[in-house]
């Protein structure tokens, strides 16, 4: 596998993270593909809801044949138990060969456990690969890790949000905010004409 071929599968797999953003939370948008002998063997995202994750729908489309591909994720593979067993373990028992991954996951229950647990396993990892678009998919869902609240963003479109900002008032927000972080919601969106629309929110809102 050259270099261009690991950024254009990785290249798909964030095309298919953000196409799920705004239908996921609780949990992150994340987008899978999985490759053998330079064939897309299958791609997975992360459905409705947060379940099933990206890997799991990956692999279950692929079967055997995952066994020694190299499978492209946009975050890492999660390592704890869960709605649904670990992403790494899945990986794992499926018998890939190495993994590639955009961005390390900041959630304390995963944080690095994922990337040990593929390592541990014998299976090649490469991480960063992509990990700038990355960043930049995941800030909503690290600033609610981190800080318990979701990223703002001011944007007339509907799609790609997990909900609409309605309180009007600076105290109302702040409480309609930290229940969306509660809930699992990364992203929130300001309509250009809302009230609030041109305040100057903490970078722990908007980054």
């Amino acid at each position: 596998m050259t270099a261009l071929d690991d950024a254009r599968y990785m290249g798909l797999a964030l095309a298919l993270a953000r196409a799920r953003q705004g239908h996921t939370a609780p949990n992150p948008a994340v987008g899978c593909v999985l490759v053998k002998n330079g064939r897309i063997l299958a791609t997975g995202a992360t459905q409705d809801g947060g379940r099933p994750h990206a890997e799991r729908v990956a692999l279950d489309a692929a079967g055997a044949a995952a066994q020694g591909a190299t499978a492209y994720v946009t975050l890492e593979p999660c390592a704890h138990h869960g709605q649904t067993p670990p992403c790494a373990d899945a990986l794992i028992a499926a018998a890939v060969s190495r993994v590639v991954i955009a961005c390390l996951d900041r959630f304390p229950q995963v944080a690095g456990r994922g990337i040990a647990r593929l390592e541990a396993a014998g299976i090649a990892v490469d991480t960063g690969l992509g990990g700038t678009a990355a960043g930049q998919l995941y800030a909503g869902f690290f600033s609610r890790v981190e800080t318990g609240r979701p990223e703002i963003r001011v944007d007339a479109r509907l799609r790609g949000y997990d909900a609409t900002l309605t309180a009007t008032t600076p105290h109302e927000a702040e409480s309609e905010l930290k229940a969306h972080g509660e809930a699992g919601r990364n992203r929130i969106r300001i309509a250009p004409e809302h009230p609030l629309a041109g305040r100057d929110w903490p970078t722990a809102h908007d980054r």
